[in-house]
């Protein structure tokens, strides 16, 4: 896995690269501080992960991901933060942003959410949402394939049926799930099916 820090800070980096070599297996982080240094390396990796220091200013990380969104469309984007809750933040999933993480979590939050947005899902902490927000837009905040696997729970599909249907391991449709759990801040699959009616 190939991730590129933009961070301010080189000591965040380092710590970041440290700590995920020793939980994800050939990972290789390499951080810059520049926009033109971040064009470059995705030149070089445009399958890269990149990992967005969300507390530079807002119009900068706005600016940023609609360029990365054009030139490098297939990269997926992960943003720390130390405030989650702001609300440019809320507006950015748009902008193949798949993951906003605290800047204060541990290594395991920040491997969890590095392996989740590998395989395309969301991760977006419960304490980095709005509590404001309604079922229905957390429904359109899922990836398709999330949408696509939540209503085929709600249509009472089990997972070794849905991972069939998908042609997916019972694995991924595991990790599917947690991750739209998470995303609807809902604890089974009975909640989720309900949040799902609700929001028809």
């Amino acid at each position: 896995m190939q991730v590129i820090m933009f961070d301010r800070q080189s000591i965040f980096i380092h710590g970041m690269n440290v700590s995920l070599q020793e939980r994800i297996p050939g990972v290789d982080v390499q951080g810059v501080s520049q926009a033109d240094d971040l064009w470059l390396k995705l030149e070089d990796n445009p399958d890269a992960l990149v990992m967005l220091d969300g507390d530079f200013d807002a119009e900068f990380c706005r600016s940023l991901l609609q360029q990365i969104a054009e030139r490098f469309s297939t990269v997926k984007v992960l943003v720390t933060a130390t405030d989650c809750r702001k609300k440019w933040l809320q507006e950015v999933t748009q902008l193949n942003v798949l993951a906003i993480v605290p800047r204060d979590s541990d290594a395991e939050i920040f491997t969890l959410a590095l392996n989740s947005v590998a395989m395309g899902m969301l991760f977006i902490p419960r304490d980095c949402m709005t509590a404001t927000e309604s079922s229905g837009q957390n429904i359109r905040s899922l990836s398709a394939r999330q949408r696509e696997i939540l209503t085929m729970l709600a249509a009472g599909e089990s997972n070794k049926q849905i991972g069939r249907l998908l042609n997916i391991s019972t694995g991924t449709v595991k990790a599917h799930l947690e991750s739209l759990y998470q995303r609807l801040e809902v604890k089974n699959r009975t909640q989720a099916a309900m949040m799902l009616n609700d929001a028809i």
